[in-house]
């Protein structure tokens, strides 16, 4: 009983010095003022006032859509990132840094990676070796934390960045509780909270979905099939409670449950980008070529070297997610972790443009899931071309953000 108390109060030291790092980290390597594109605030502020809508469209927030049955503007991206930001707002008013939410949010989800990666290795865990065990976990950590772009996205904090931070968030607790106490309902809650930042992480219900039926004691696939369907159910209740909550959240503003907001952006399809409309399958060749093929160029100037704003090829801005090709494929993990990757991929690549900025920022949407393949991939025992790689990430990642938030073009 006690060795073990002295085990968790190390892990909850560790933590909290890794929320620290991650908070400082991010902290300082922002743009070093609170983001302009602070949407998320107003609209908290706009709900603790009774309304759905903002009262002033200022010029820099392009992406607000006339009310078409009053007055004010609506935001047209999922709400739950205000929803949660409502009562800082309440406290600090339209003053509230939205960007140090993000550092904050960020800095929790590197925590949460630690025990992703924990859970993801557990059946390879060794009580003589969990020293050792606990720093592959923190290597983990620091692999999704600062060796991929989600430390650019959480050290910004705009509103199509903070929704990834948050929609991250949630989904590595669902992954953590898919490891752990399994509860469909719950998994199901904290996907749908993430698709309430993010829409496309719905799919990700193909991983959870997937080990519930794999994980049925029985023979053959359709008596786990009919075992499934109970805890399916659940699942599906969990991530339908937020579905429901944005269809009802459609319909009072626009009188349609779906997601029209996007569609209604004044001069959206006049951009060259959408010339075959918001998505489109002939997107996907040209999203694809950023995504495995794109790098920097050299310059002669500060900061040196240029960043293609369609996206870097994701090998060099995470060379360790190689490793998720490791994963054992005789493992319903690695299969379910592939499928919900694949969908959210496909999804994200019908779309008329990358998402723009460091790396290729929409592919985050799918990030938890190749960090789990590649935990699986390189293991317990870290070799050392496992922490290269990490480590070659952390470098080009820093340079990343650097250049993007301290050298604005």
């Amino acid at each position: 009983m006690l060795h073990q108390m002295k085990r968790h109060r190390k892990t909850i030291l560790m933590c909290l010095l890794l929320f620290a790092a991650a908070f400082t980290v991010y902290y300082v390597t922002g743009e070093g003022h609170p983001t302009n594109y602070n949407y998320y605030v107003r609209l908290a502020d706009a709900f603790l006032h009774g309304r759905l809508y903002l009262l002033d469209n200022p010029s820099w927030l392009n992406e607000l859509v006339h009310n078409p049955t009053g007055a004010g503007f609506y935001t047209v991206y999922p709400p739950l990132p205000a929803v949660l930001m409502t009562p800082l707002v309440a406290l600090f008013g339209l003053e509230l840094n939205q960007t140090l939410v993000s550092v904050f949010v960020g800095a929790a989800t590197v925590v949460t990676a630690y025990f992703v990666t924990k859970s993801v290795l557990r059946k390879a865990e060794n009580d003589k070796k969990q020293g050792q065990n606990r720093r592959t976990y923190l290597w983990g950590a620091v692999l999704f934390g600062f060796s991929t772009i989600f430390w650019w996205l959480a050290s910004v904090g705009s509103v199509w960045l903070i929704a990834q931070v948050f929609s991250a968030f949630f989904l590595l607790l669902a992954i953590h509780e898919a490891f752990n106490k399994a509860r469909p309902f719950v998994m199901g809650l904290l996907l749908g909270a993430s698709y309430w930042c993010r829409l496309p992480t719905i799919l990700g219900v193909f991983f959870f979905a997937g080990l519930i039926s794999a994980r049925q004691q029985s023979q053959g696939w359709a008596e786990k099939i009919r075992k499934s369907f109970k805890p399916l159910l659940l699942l599906a209740a969990g991530a339908g409670v937020f579905v429901a909550f944005n269809m009802a959240y459609n319909y009072v503003r626009f009188g349609a449950a779906f997601d029209v907001a996007y569609w209604m952006i004044p001069g959206i399809l006049d951009e060259p980008w959408f010339h075959l409309g918001l998505f489109n399958l002939a997107y996907i060749p040209e999203n694809l070529v950023p995504f495995l093929t794109g790098l920097p160029t050299f310059t002669s100037a500060a900061p040196y070297m240029v960043v293609p704003i369609t996206g870097l090829a994701i090998w060099f801005t995470t060379p360790a997610f190689i490793f998720a090709l490791r994963s054992n494929l005789r493992d319903a993990v690695t299969w379910c972790a592939w499928a919900a990757a694949f969908a959210i991929a496909f999804v994200i690549f019908t779309k008329g443009l990358s998402g723009w900025g460091f790396g290729y920022r929409y592919a985050v949407d799918f990030y938890p899931f190749l960090f789990v393949l590649a935990v699986r991939g390189m293991g317990v025992k870290l070799r050392w071309y496992h922490k290269l790689l990490i480590i070659a990430g952390i470098v080009v990642n820093l340079w990343g953000a650097v250049v993007f938030n301290k050298f604005p073009s």
